[in-house]
C-alpha cells in the first residue's frame, strides 16, 4: 500500500472510534416492575398514641415473589425483624402479618415521585388494633 492509502485509512479508524466514542450510553430499558423505585433506604416518621413520634430507618428490598416487598426494621421491632407487603400501582398492601408478637394490617400510598410513602396501618399487641400514621422519606 502507497502511504497515502495507509494515512487515509488510519485517519479513518481513528475518526470511526472517535464518533463511536461519543455516542451517548443507551439508558438502561425501564423493567416495568414499580419495586425497582422502591429498593432503598427510608426515613420513617412514625406516629402512634403507645409509642408516641418515633424516627427510624427501614429498608426495602424486592422479595423473590412478584409485586411482594419486604421492609426491613418495620415499626422499629430492629433489623432483620420485617414484614411483607405487596405493590399494585401506588398502593402498597400489608395484610395480616405478625411480626414479634405485632399483628399488622394497613396501606401505604407511594408519592408520584416515588420519593415519600404515606402509611395508615393498625398494630395489635394483644390488646386491640391502634392506629398508626408514618411518613417514609427516601434516602
Amino acid at each position: 500500500m502507497n502511504s497515502k492509502i495507509k494515512l487515509l485509512y488510519l485517519c479513518s479508524t481513528i475518526l470511526l472510534m472517535a464518533l463511536v466514542a461519543c455516542n451517548p450510553d443507551e439508558p438502561d430499558p425501564d423493567t416495568g416492575d414499580i419495586r425497582d423505585k422502591l429498593v432503598n433506604t427510608w426515613k420513617c416518621t412514625e406516629n402512634s398514641a403507645t409509642y408516641g413520634t418515633q424516627n427510624y430507618y427501614v429498608e426495602i428490598t424486592k422479595d423473590n415473589q412478584s409485586g411482594i416487598i419486604v421492609i426491613d426494621n418495620f415499626f422499629n421491632l430492629g433489623l432483620g425483624k420485617s414484614i411483607k407487603a405487596s405493590v399494585n400501582g401506588q398502593t402498597i398492601t400489608i395484610n395480616n402479618q405478625m411480626v414479634s408478637g405485632h399483628l399488622f394490617n394497613g396501606t401505604g400510598t407511594i408519592a408520584s415521585n416515588f420519593n415519600s410513602i404515606s402509611w395508615n396501618y393498625t398494630f395489635d399487641e394483644g390488646n386491640g388494633p391502634e392506629n398508626v400514621t408514618a411518613t417514609y422519606t427516601k434516602m
